[in-house]
This record gives C-alpha cells, sequence and structure tokens, in this order.
C-alpha cells in the first residue's frame, strides 16, 4: 500500500478526527515529515483532502466540502455537480472560478426561494480553459480578449508583444499565461488567428476551439500508423475463430465511412442464434502507445455538421479496423442463442475474423421492406430473421420496464462551400430498430458476462431521475391534459405517458421534457442499473472505432477469457479507471455540446435566408420574458414578449402560461401557432419570431 492510500484509510475510520502533520505521521508510526508533508499537499491539490485554517487535515465530505466540476451560466451563477446533489455557486462566491473548471465548494446553506444547497469556492483545483476564444480588442492602446463563450466571464490582457499580428475585433485563440490574482488581471498571449468575424466558416472554428477538440495527429501517432499493415496478415488470423464462410451484412448510415459492426444471423428451430461481429481495434495498438493514449485524450470521434473529428486515424477508424465489404477483417464476435421469448439461452465470445458480404444502408433496408421485396434472397432472410427478432427483443425490454423515445434530429445538408441550403429530419426507422436492438443486447450479454466475473470493468450507467423533477414534470403534463396515475418515477408510468402522446401533435415536444427530466449517462468503473434501458448491467461494447470507452472494454474481456488481467497494460488500466471514467464522460459531454452547436450555426445560417417568411410551429418553452417555438424543419426561436403587443401579458408559473390581462388570451406548451421569422443572430445563436 503506498503512503496516499494509507493517508486516506487513515481518514476514513470512524474514530479519526482531523489532525496535522505531525500527528498523521504518528498515527502512521512514520518518521519522514517531508514524505508525507509532500503526499498531503499532492491529495489537497487533488481535492481528495481538506486543510483546515488550523493546519490539519480532513476528508472532504467531512469538513462541509464538496469537489466537482463548475457549470456557469449567461447570467453569472452556476452549479457544482456532486454525487448527492447539485450545489448552486451566486456569481459572488466564485472566487475566480470559471466554467467547467474543477472546484472545492465549502457548503454555506441552502437558498431560500428554491431550497437548494448553496456553496462557496473556496479553491480551484484544476483550471479547464487555459486556452480561450475571443474577440480581439484595443481599448486605449490596451489590448485584450474577451471570450466568445459568454459562460466565460472574465477579460484577457494581451501584452503588446504577444499578440501575433492579431487585428481589432478579429477571433483569436489565447493561452492564458497568468490568472488573476489580487489585483493582478489575467494575462495571456495569442497563439492563434481565427480571421474576421465574417470569415468563412469562422464559426466552427470557433466552436472546435473553445471545446478543445484536436485537428490533426502528431508525428508520432502517425508514425506508429505507418507500421500497421493495411490488410489482415496470416500471423493475425491464428487462433481465431474463421467467420469468413458465414453470410455477414453491415447496416449503417449512407454517409457512413467507418463501419463497427457487422450482423450474421439463422433460425435454428424456434430459436435465434444472432452473432454480433465487432472491429477488433484493440488489436492493433497497446494501451501506451502514442495511438492508446491519443484515442484516451479525444476519448470519442467527433461527429460535426460539416466534418468528423475522429478518435482514430482514419487509416485506422475507415480502414483496416473498419468491417468493409469483401476484405477480411478481423473482429470480436459475440454468439448469442435467443429464444422466442427474447432470452439469451447460450452465448460465447471470440477473437474472429470475418468477410462482410454486402454493405447495406439504412435507407435501402427501409426501402426494401416497405416494398416487401429483397434484390438479394440472402439478404432479405437476413433481414426477416433480424426483424423477427428484433421485434421480440423490443416486446422483452419495453414489458421490463424500458424507455423508448422519440426524437428528430436534424441533418443539414452542404453544398460545396459549406452553406446550408436544406434540413432532413432523420427519425427512427425500422432499419435503425434491427440494429439498436441487437446492440443493446451485445452490450447487455457482455456487461452481465464481466459482472459475474467480478473483473475491472467500465460500465454504462444512468441513475433514476431526481423524483421532485420528475414532481415538477407532472405538474406541466397534468396541464397538457395528461393523467398520471400512480408514482410517476415508476418506468410503466412514464412508458404510458409516452404511448400516450404517440399520436398527439405534442408528441415531440412530451419527449423532450421526458429526456430534459433524465439524468445523463455516463461512464462508471462500478455496475449501477441503467434506468433508461431497464437493464442490471449496460456497457458499451459495440463501437470501439469511436469510443474509448468500448476499447478498454474489449482489452478487459479479452482479459478475462485470456486469464490476463494481472498483465502490465490492463492493471495500469485497472489503476486508472475512476479517471478514465471521468475523462470520457467529460469528453463525450463536449463531443455533444460542440456537435449540436455547429447544427445551430447552420441552422441559423439557412434562416437568415428566410427572415420575412411565415411558419407554422409548436410552442416548446414559456418563460416571463416570452415563448421558445419549434418549427418543423427543427429550428427553435424565441417570439420576445415585448412583441406580443395586442396586450400585457403575464407569466402564470403554475400553469406553465402566459396569459393576456385584458383580452385573456393564453399562450401555453403544446400549442401549435403561427410565427413570422424577423430576425437571424448567427453569432449569438438566436432566432426572433412574432406572432401572426
Amino acid at each position: 500500500m503506498n503512503l496516499s492510500d494509507e493517508i486516506i484509510n487513515l481518514m476514513r475510520d470512524k474514530k479519526y478526527r482531523p489532525l496535522n502533520l505531525p500527528e498523521i505521521a504518528g498515527k502512521l508510526g512514520k518518521s519522514n515529515f517531508i514524505s508525507i508533508q509532500e503526499t498531503l499537499n499532492q491529495l489537497e491539490n487533488k481535492g481528495e483532502i481538506v486543510k483546515t485554517k488550523k493546519d490539519k487535515y480532513n476528508l472532504p465530505e467531512r469538513a462541509n466540502v464538496v469537489v466537482g466540476r463548475l457549470q456557469t451560466n449567461r447570467r453569472g451563477y452556476g452549479f457544482v455537480s456532486a454525487e448527492a446533489h447539485d450545489i448552486y455557486v451566486s456569481k459572488f462566491n466564485m472566487c475566480g472560478a470559471l466554467h467547467k473548471d474543477r472546484v472545492m465548494v465549502r457548503l454555506i446553506g441552502r437558498r431560500y426561494k428554491d431550497g437548494n444547497v448553496e456553496g462557496k469556492v473556496i479553491k480551484i483545483l484544476e483550471r479547464a480553459n487555459n486556452k480561450i476564444v475571443g474577440k480581439f480588442v484595443i481599448k486605449n492602446k490596451t489590448a485584450y480578449v474577451f471570450p466568445t463563450d459568454k459562460k466565460i466571464f472574465c477579460r484577457i490582457v494581451i501584452p503588446p508583444k504577444l499578440t501575433l499580428g492579431a487585428k481589432n475585433n478579429q477571433l483569436v485563440v489565447c493561452e492564458i499565461e497568468q490568472w488573476s490574482l489580487k489585483k493582478r488581471p489575467t494575462r495571456g498571449r495569442v497563439i492563434e488567428v481565427l480571421g474576421d468575424t465574417s470569415a468563412k466558416n469562422v464559426e466552427i472554428e470557433v466552436v472546435i476551439r473553445e471545446h478543445n477538440l484536436p485537428t490533426s495527429f502528431s508525428p508520432t501517432v502517425s508514425k506508429e500508423c505507418e507500421s500497421i499493415s493495411d490488410t489482415v496478415l496470416a500471423e493475425d488470423i491464428s487462433n481465431r475463430k474463421d467467420y469468413r464462410d458465414m453470410f455477414t451484412v453491415t447496416i449503417d448510415g449512407l454517409d457512413a465511412k467507418d463501419f463497427d459492426d457487422a450482423i450474421s444471423i439463422c433460425k435454428d428451430g424456434s430459436n435465434f442464434n444472432l452473432i454480433v461481429h465487432i472491429a477488433d481495434v484493440s488489436h492493433y495498438f497497446g494501451v501506451d502507445t502514442a495511438l492508446g493514449e491519443e484515442a484516451r485524450e479525444r476519448g470519442n470521434s467527433v461527429y460535426l455538421v460539416d466534418r468528423v473529428i475522429p478518435m482514430l486515424p482514419p487509416k485506422l477508424s475507415n480502414g483496416i479496423c473498419s468491417l468493409n465489404p469483401k476484405v477480411d477483417r478481423l473482429s470480436f464476435s459475440v454468439e448469442m442463442v435467443i429464444d422466442t421469448t427474447g432470452e439469451v439461452k447460450d452465448f460465447g465470445i471470440s477473437e474472429g475474423v470475418i468477410r462482410s458480404d454486402v454493405r447495406l444502408t439504412y435507407k435501402e433496408v427501409d426501402e426494401q421492406i416497405k416494398r416487401g421485396k429483397f434484390e438479394d434472397k440472402k439478404v432479405g432472410k437476413l433481414i426477416n430473421d433480424l426483424r423477427e427478432l428484433s421485434d421480440i427483443l423490443e416486446a422483452r425490454r419495453l414489458k421490463r420496464g424500458s424507455l423508448n423515445f422519440e426524437t428528430i434530429e436534424p441533418k443539414i445538408l452542404l453544398d460545396e462551400n459549406s452553406k446550408p441550403f436544406d434540413v432532413i429530419i432523420r427519425e427512427r426507422t425500422i432499419a435503425t430498430e434491427l440494429i439498436e436492438e441487437t446492440m443493446i443486447l451485445t452490450n447487455e450479454v457482455v456487461a452481465g458476462f464481466m459482472y459475474h466475473q467480478e473483473a475491472p470493468m467500465i460500465y454504462r450507467v444512468h441513475e433514476e431521475p431526481d423524483y421532485e423533477v420528475l414532481m415538477q414534470l407532472e405538474e406541466l403534463l397534468k396541464e397538457l391534459g395528461y393523467s398520471v396515475k400512480g408514482k410517476i418515477n415508476h418506468p410503466k408510468n412514464l412508458q404510458k405517458i409516452l404511448a400516450f402522446a404517440h399520436k398527439r401533435p405534442e408528441k415531440l415536444l412530451i419527449n423532450s421534457l421526458l429526456l430534459r427530466s433524465m439524468k445523463r449517462a455516463r461512464y462508471y468503473p462500478e455496475c449501477v442499473p441503467h434506468f433508461g434501458l431497464a437493464s442490471p448491467h449496460y456497457t458499451h461494447f459495440t463501437s470501439p472505432i469511436r469510443r474509448y470507452s468500448d476499447l478498454v472494454v474489449h482489452r478487459f474481456v479479452k482479459g478475462v477469457l485470456k486469464s490476463q488481467l494481472k498483465g502490465k497494460q490492463l492493471i495500469k488500466l485497472t489503476d486508472k479507471l475512476y479517471d478514465i471514467c471521468e475523462h470520457i464522460s467529460i469528453r463525450e459531454r463536449e463531443a455533444e455540446d460542440a456537435e449540436r452547436e455547429t447544427v445551430n450555426i447552420k441552422l441559423c445560417e439557412l434562416m437568415s435566408e428566410h427572415v420575412g417568411e411565415v411558419f407554422k410551429g409548436t410552442i416548446t418553452g414559456v418563460a416571463q420574458y416570452g415563448l421558445f417555438v419549434q418549427l418543423e424543419n427543427s429550428v427553435e426561436g424565441l417570439v420576445h414578449v415585448k412583441f406580443l403587443n395586442d396586450d400585457f401579458y403575464t407569466y402564470d408559473s403554475e400553469h406553465f402560461l402566459l396569459r393576456g390581462e385584458r383580452l385573456g388570451k393564453i399562450y401555453r406548451l403544446g400549442e401549435r401557432i403561427m410565427v413570422k421569422l424577423i430576425s437571424v443572430d448567427v453569432r449569438e445563436r438566436r432566432i426572433d419570431f412574432v406572432v401572426v
């Protein structure tokens, strides 16, 4: 046991009281004060222990202190996410902390308005914004950078020799050289000039920099790629199960270039023999390689509106790792025998080699299912068997309490100059359901296997939603005419709400409201049931080309199958598992936020060509300052209350509506209205409507 663990274990003792350095040394039976002090400093800097005003040490939870990430908003206040609850931090208690910083917060009571726990930042443990994107502005001969991210409240002074030639009002990236301390301002240096605010695609470049998305691979990574063969070698195949004679297909989107998964299926009497083949990415590089470190740092591939930022270099992601048709590829395959109730009667996990026969797209599968006719008989039989199994699996999943959310995903069509010209709304289809159900099942089988092996593992967890949040949702649903019988937090009741909404015009709104009430799924080294899927064990195994979590899971599963969990690489992964889970969960959120922002940018650009036009929309939000309205193409904008000039409108927070005081006109959630687009601000991602 190392010294850090000894100190933490000492403080975890129920009889422990805050001790100073000499007292801790005495309890540990050690005399090397220097070594103990260094370890205490390291633990304090990581937020694992707290130093009191009397120079004594304690665990944060025993000192009324919480450690977590600070999430701020444009109004200046924020919240620190903690295990039990979120802590509110006013703008007066930030103490220099900025959006996404990892901070230590002392609890100071509860807010009288909403009862939220309130805290004050007492220490900044880790800065999240060492590089900041902003506008370069010269005022009174002094150069500043003002962050484009409105959640970051600071201005950075740029010394004259560190401007990199930036011109007034240009967008730049600056690196912080000195954070503000007492009366000294934050200082930095310009490291990249993005260009004028009107430059082509500059807004996308801003998003990429704001979310710290990498734009290239290092020379070391590229060099390692060069040593990897473009074809499967004979020595790669030895000791692998050969699936090349088995009819296998991939089903993906039309524009997909990296194929993580392939399917083989046949019926044996009343049972289904399903084999899900997953790209064996972990075969090609180790944990300690430059490729391994880069994949870990990136965490996942990012699918922006106009480009893909891959987790792995294209030679791997689109080449040797991708399960492309008509070529040999290494797989990590899960064979399952499934009965007519959807129960997995038997399964096996093997390293294999496959040769995918056909590359199918969701669109062509949906079209052929609709026609009831397949051009290839083998494809037709596979799809029919897969569809039969998919229906069984979905029914079983819903029976146990899993939730099926109906959402839309806008796909922006761009011309050769990256200018948007149309929006396609993508929804869940029969073809996407086929793959979704088989991948959910595969992830569950692997997670259950590893759980019962009691092996190190990364699980995909989704905790139950907060009851208070659901109670607020219940009040809102009642206003929309939905009857909720029994406890709303029971999955069956949530299913009934979704089913009732399915054929109603406000379907998407109800699904959106329910989704917002859910907690965010995350990665964690301990098994916690997945609420949304009603699954006792769940992981991510099926996308190792684009998710680091899956890559790590592959390494652990192989370690169990080969009895090699004590190998150096897997021990290293195990020791860092909590840190890895936190890191990839953060990177996932960054990727999702960046993807959403780039879509909003292009939607704003598209709508800027339609100012003055009238559209039909649905009220998706009501606030004191106005109405949020979503159009059929997914665009959402605001009708500010100042433009509701036929009356004086007041906000009824109890019933979630705006009511005119003189005429009694009411605007409520879910209502369909006609609106005219009056302005678009691409920089602010703001769209304004008026009611017509």
